[in-house]
């Protein structure tokens, strides 16, 4: 408590309160009414209906009346956000934040503790004062905390790991991370975690107990790659993310995740259009502490519903990792995109031959150039594979254009029992039409004599 009051005499804290009051004392408002129904209302609810309220407003109801003059103090939810008229410095979000914290109660847990404002600090140690407030929010028994703080550049946390036996969520947003403070193995019970725009600098994010993580839009470090260490994980998302991907380790409760580099860390120069030459040390996995293994999809294995995607061209970590593909022993739904067919089909074939009981395949289909459409010949990958699962019986395959690519990867799937239904921007279009078109040799199946699959 000491930091926390560090330059704010404690005789003279609640003067920082006086400007908001002394404008709000000149409002009056005449109620036409004898009874005041609110303030007769039990401390614990009025203090749960001031935890909806940001917090400078939550502390202006002290005005109110005697009966309010403590209320704000009990509130078991503190949000502090920028949002509305309540704009300051740094150094004025620092010392309202403090007096805050300072002249609450002290026997009042909290149970949501949300900080989000636009903050930007001069000096040295600019992230003392959100390291403090974190850190008496996990004191005072925090089970969610949400800390969002904007600025010109990401405020950079350093600092030992959080230790809370009772915080569940954890959200954080444009900061950046070194050290060991993604190391949340003092935090049993946190089961959600969310970071956005964040800087991951930190060699290892690891928990035990985390159900459901999201990484969206965060750079990785562009020479070492992070662990991702979560045994209890059921739900990922890890999306639009710059630098080296991460390695994920493997895991047997995923359930759902879905997957989106968009890093130009990870590609080939060496391999014809970019592609994964299978030679170089990046293709190869001799480039970084994990050798000649998955990084990705080794730890998706466990996975039921998986959605692998690419957001930058010449993206290759899926296509490195098939080098080593696990076996998706429990995949039922796969929603895949440009990255399994963009040279030739062996991605998408190697894919559905490792997912022996796949149910439902989407492909999402972009407008690309054209690639060489003899290697499927040549690879022999137009015969059908008896590994491909014998419960995939639904495949939609969603495009811009039904041109030669979709020619030849429909011509692939007709070789299977499989009921295929074909979007042409949205709309779905008539089987027979792609037959007629491109002159497949294709039947249209029995059941649906209007081309239209169900």
């Amino acid at each position: 408590m000491g930091l926390l009051t560090s330059g704010l005499p404690r005789g003279r804290a609640h003067h920082l309160f006086d400007e908001m009051s002394d404008t709000h004392r000149a409002e009056k408002v005449l109620v036409p009414s004898d009874t005041d129904w609110i303030s007769a209302l039990p401390d614990g609810v009025l203090g749960h209906i001031l935890g909806f309220l940001p917090a400078d407003e939550a502390v202006r109801t002290c005005v109110l009346s005697r009966r309010w003059l403590h209320q704000w103090k009990f509130m078991r939810r503190l949000r502090v956000t920028s949002h509305g008229v309540w704009k300051k410095s740094a150094d004025g979000i620092n010392k309202f934040i403090s007096s805050l914290l300072l002249l609450r109660d002290p026997g009042a847990a909290l149970d949501e503790v949300e900080l989000e404002f636009t903050y930007e600090p001069s000096g040295n140690d600019v992230a003392s004062y959100p390291n403090i407030w974190i850190r008496h929010a996990l004191l005072r028994q925090a089970r969610a905390l949400s800390v969002t703080l904007c600025g010109e550049y990401n405020l950079v946390f350093n600092v030992p790991p959080l230790v809370s036996r009772h915080l569940r969520k954890l959200q954080l947003s444009y900061l950046d991370f070194n050290g060991n403070v993604l190391d949340f193995s003092s935090c049993p019970s946190l089961e959600v975690l969310d970071m956005t725009e964040c800087i991951i600098g930190t060699s290892k994010i690891s928990s035990h107990s985390v159900k459901r993580l999201s990484i969206q839009y965060c750079s990785f470090c562009h020479d070492v790659r992070t662990r991702i260490s979560v045994p209890s994980l059921a739900d990922l998302q890890l999306a639009s993310f710059h630098g080296k991907a991460p390695m994920l380790e493997t895991n047997t409760s995923l359930k759902t995740a879905f997957v989106s580099p968009c890093s130009v860390d990870e590609r080939c120069q060496e391999g014809d259009s970019k592609e994964c030459c299978g030679t170089c040390a990046k293709c190869c996995g001799n480039d970084d502490d994990h050798r000649n293994g998955c990084v990705l999809l080794g730890g998706l294995s466990s996975a039921t519903h998986l959605k692998l995607i690419t957001e930058s061209p010449g993206q290759f970590i899926f296509r490195r990792d098939l080098k080593w593909c696990p076996t998706f022993v429990k995949l039922k739904k796969l929603f895949l995109d440009d990255w399994c067919v963009e040279a030739d089909l062996r991605a998408l074939v190697c894919m559905l031959e490792h997912s022996p009981i796949l149910e439902q395949l989407t492909l999402q289909l972009s407008k690309g150039p054209e690639r060489t459409l003899e290697r499927e010949q040549k690879y022999g990958l137009m015969e059908k594979s008896t590994s491909v699962s014998q419960h995939l019986k639904m495949v939609n395959v969603k495009c811009h254009e039904v041109d030669q690519r979709v020619s030849k990867i429909l011509k692939f799937l007709s070789t299977f029992d499989i009921d295929i239904t074909i979007e042409k921007n949205g709309q779905i279009i008539p089987f027979e039409e792609v037959v007629t078109n491109f002159g497949l040799s294709l039947e249209v199946p029995p059941h649906d004599q209007s081309g239209v699959q169900d």
